[in-house]
């Protein structure tokens, strides 16, 4: 009878759940055999193949793939091994990178979406004074060199009674005059701080002095044609950039209330 119990395939599928039951109780592991198979799939080496060709130009050979593969187990292996250890807790690094990812992936949905121009035109009329043209410069300068705005106020004290601009001028590598220049194109050339300063320049006569990273510089606005709004084939780059980033932030932000209210939050010293 206790023979024939013994061969009973119900008793052995039951002795071998009681083994391992036993196993896990004495060495405390809650372990699931699920997180110990590691599968390197076509979409797993492809990845890894495309990742080389874009590094080295060229497909790895067998061998060099064998060592991708061998060394996306290893680091797989590795990475599972830390998360039982919870060495991802309480580490800014990572939990900085997490966060980052999680805000790009919250993200991605924006990226491919194409305004209409008339959402586009919709933005640009939300926002006037941003992307407005700006004035229309035509002007002399002089570069006077490094001096004090003593110095540089004699000298353009001297040029507004007739002295010849020759006189004063520094060897500098930039042109004496542009005609019909931007505020984008002068502070390429002189300067944002250069360009921020002929706004306020009375046209028709020698002025300054007027700064920039080079020096002061004494400055003629011959003419200045006022900044109107811009057309939407003007700026449309623009106008699409700070779209899709107003979009991305209103994604964003609707990411985290939504997540938010799936949390119990608690702050020392808040009601």
């Amino acid at each position: 009878m206790l023979r024939k119990l013994i061969r009973e395939p119900l008793i052995h599928f039951l002795g071998g759940a009681l083994l391992i039951f036993a196993f896990f109780w004495a060495t405390g592991s809650d372990r699931d055999p699920a997180d110990y198979v590691i599968s390197i799939d076509e979409t797993d080496i492809d990845r890894l193949t495309a990742d080389w060709k874009r590094n080295f130009r060229r497909a790895p050979t067998q061998e060099e793939l064998d060592g991708l593969i061998d060394q996306e187990i290893t680091e797989e292996i590795y990475y599972r091994e830390a998360l039982r250890l919870g060495l991802d807790k309480n580490d800014p690094v990572i939990r900085r990178r997490l966060f980052t990812k999680m805000r790009f992936i919250d993200s991605e949905a924006t990226e491919d979406l194409a305004p209409t121009d008339a959402q586009l035109q919709r933005w640009m009329d939300d926002h006037p004074g941003k992307y407005a043209l700006s004035p229309l410069y035509d002007f002399e300068q002089i570069y006077l060199g490094q001096i004090g705005n003593a110095a540089a106020n004699d000298i353009i004290g001297q040029l507004t009674r007739g002295s010849r601009p020759d006189r004063f001028a520094q060897p500098l590598s930039l042109p004496a005059a542009l005609t019909r220049a931007s505020g984008a194109e002068i502070a390429r050339q002189f300067g944002d701080q250069f360009a921020a300063q002929l706004q306020a320049l009375e046209p028709g006569t020698w002025s300054g002095p007027v700064s920039s990273g080079f020096g002061v510089h004494a400055v003629r606005v011959t003419a200045r044609s006022p900044g109107k709004a811009a057309a939407l084939a003007d700026v449309r780059q623009r106008v699409s950039n700070d779209w899709h980033a107003a979009r991305q932030a209103e994604q964003k932000k609707k990411a985290l209330s939504r997540y938010r209210s799936q949390y119990e939050i608690s702050v020392a010293g808040r009601p």
